[in-house]
Formats: C-alpha cells, structure tokens, sequence
C-alpha cells in the first residue's frame, strides 16, 4: 500500500474542511487530502483530509523519512486581511503520512512558495519560488536536520559574476554558486509596503539571483532539479540542476519554442535516470507530461484528452487544456501518480519502462 498526499490549490476564504485538529487558519480552505492506493488491487482505497485552513497549497514535496512538505502559494502578512484571516499565510506546512497535526516551519521562509525538496545527504531543504517578474531559488539549512520545524537558516542562490539568470544563458555552462543569508525569513513585504516581497527583496538586495516563475524541484543525492517555467530566451522554460558538492549551477535544458516544451512546472526524476515535465502552456490539443531522458533527449510521454460528456462526480466539459501537476514516482519506480488539475484528480501509472528513459 502507498500513502500519496495531495495538495489543494484553493484561495478562497471560504472556510476549513476535516476536523479542527488539522486546521491552521478557520477562514482559509486549501490543504492536502491522504490517499491509500492498493498496488496489488490497482484501487485506491481510505482517504481523509490531512492539512487544512492554508490558501493556495501549490506543490512541495515528499522528505526521507515519510512526510509531506505542502507549500503555500500565497503571501499574507499579520494583520494584513483583519477581518478574514487570522494568521499569516505563506508558509510550508509538513504533513505526517500517518496523521496528526501538521506543522508549520517558519525558518522556509515567508513567501509564494512553489516545491520543497529535501536533499538527503545533508538535509537541506530548497525552495522554489513561483514568481514573475522575478524570483528567487533557495536553501533551508535545518538546525538540526530530519527536525525541521526545530528551525534553521534560510539562503537565496547567488551567482558569480552575474544577478540575472532569466535569459541569456549557455546550456550546459556551469556556473559557480553561493548563498546569501536571509537575515528575516518572515518578513511578507518590503519595509513600509504591501509587496509580498520581503523575502526576495532581501536576496536580491544581497546579490542573489533572480530567476523567473521558478516551479518543480526535486533532489536526488547528486543532483537538485528545478525549472523556471517562462525562463529562457524564448521564455518558453528552463530546467536547471544545482550539485551541492561542487556548488555548481548548470542550465540543463532550455526550449526553443512552444511546440517543443510548453511551460514545464512540476517535475521528477525517475530511478531509470530521466525526468518526467509536467506542461502548464497553451496547447489546444491537450497538454503533456513530457520525458527528459539521461542524454537530454526531450520526448511526449502522455497527453491529457480528459473530454467528460456526462458527469462524473457533478464534473462536465472539456479538461484538455487543464495542467498535469503533482507527478512522483512509487519507492520502487513501478507506479508514477499524477494530477489533472481541473477537475481535479490523480492517475496512476505503471510500466513497464525502460532504462535511461523515464
């Protein structure tokens, strides 16, 4: 039996769902809902609400040791919303497979979270910011790794030798790194404003680098993965990969048109060595989950052509336009899961596959 954990991009005020014990924010109605999948059955099974009471829980990520990190996309500070929200809002939220009540982790930083991936090696969580015109790639080094609601520092990814990465890069340059320190992780706006930049003003202020509605990310023990969905001189994406050993930045890939790669945002990497894009774009005939492979070979791997003609659960219309999120892969590399935004649900995927491919 697998345990997947979903997240719920909503942004309405509308009020929390599940029991008062999973609530952070009464107002608020994004959260995440746990989902048992039988492999033997192929069926899923139990499900229940699992975080509730956060605004717009975007994507995040899966830890070592069996949590779920969800992200929130939305930026309140204290007081900003007196009268709807209780609390600040724009955090990153861990959440237990087996329950109890989630955590917030304040050291992530204050921000329009995207993805959280954990690097297991060291611990370090980095963080992806879904931001335009600008946004920032960052690191939480956890005071005491594995504990991090025990607190930690918060990093912004800088660059020798140049500040603006949203263009203008070779593929396959490899650019030196370094991370400046966020000296107020909490801070939602810029000192006297409304922003919602406080924490990337600070990074960028510091020398950081700016990159452009920065989405997926995923650690393997050598290598972190992230994309900028509109980067790139076509503005079309970007993925990246940062070695933590080297500390270098390497533009991996970047698409030449829309046709090739329409806006990738989440994304994974498979234990047969490749990636798996999810599209966010424009294609009228249904958007991809796009393969990367090891040599960089960019191929289609499925199509959305969700057409529902009668309802299903109270859903009609045509879906093909919708986005592909929350991809990941099963332990053991046999069953990659992903979401159709809009309805609203989860696939499940098996083989067989074949190495170097995804």
């Amino acid at each position: 039996r697998l345990v997947l954990i979903r997240n719920h991009e909503q942004t309405q005020p509308t009020g929390a769902f599940g029991p008062e014990s999973i609530w952070y924010d009464g107002a608020a109605s994004g959260g995440t809902t746990t989902i048992e999948f039988d492999t033997a059955t192929r069926r899923g099974g139990i499900a229940h609400p699992s975080l509730s009471g956060t605004l717009q829980n975007c994507a995040g990520g899966a830890t070592p040791w069996g949590t779920w990190l969800s992200c929130e996309e939305f930026v309140a500070g204290s007081g900003d919303y007196p009268d709807v929200l209780k609390h600040p809002h724009g955090f990153v939220f861990e959440v237990g497979a087996a329950g109890g009540p989630p955590r917030r982790l304040d050291a992530c930083g204050l921000f329009r979270h995207e993805a959280a991936a954990v690097h297991q090696p060291t611990g370090d969580v980095y963080l992806t910011e879904d931001r335009t015109p600008q946004a920032g790639f960052y690191r939480m080094r956890p005071d005491k790794p594995g504990d991090l609601a025990r607190g930690g520092t918060l990093q912004m990814l800088a660059v020798e030798g140049r500040t603006d990465l949203r263009s203008g890069v070779r593929p396959g340059a490899a650019l030196r790194a370094r991370w400046q320190p966020i000296g107020h992780p909490g801070r939602a706006h810029s000192p006297g404003t409304r922003d919602g930049v406080g924490v990337l003003m600070q990074g960028l202020e510091a020398g950081g680098a700016a990159f452009t509605r920065l989405e997926g990310c995923f650690a393997t023990s050598d290598v972190v993965y992230f994309t900028s969905t509109d980067g790139g001189d076509a503005h079309v994406g970007q993925v990246w990969a940062y070695r933590p050993a080297s500390e270098e930045l390497t533009l991996l890939f970047q698409a030449r048109d829309r046709e090739q790669l329409n806006y990738p945002d989440n994304l994974c990497f498979s234990p047969r060595g490749g990636l798996v894009l999810c599209e966010d774009g424009d294609r009228l005939g249904g958007q991809y989950l796009q393969g990367l492979s090891a040599d960089l070979d960019l191929f289609t791997f499925a199509r959305n052509q969700v057409v529902l003609e009668s309802p299903v659960h109270g859903h009609v219309g045509d879906f093909r336009r919708s986005e592909w999120a929350g991809v990941c892969f099963s332990p053991d590399g046999r069953w990659l899961f992903a979401n159709v935004f809009n309805p609203g649900f989860t696939v499940a995927i098996t083989g067989p596959w074949r190495r170097g491919l995804i």
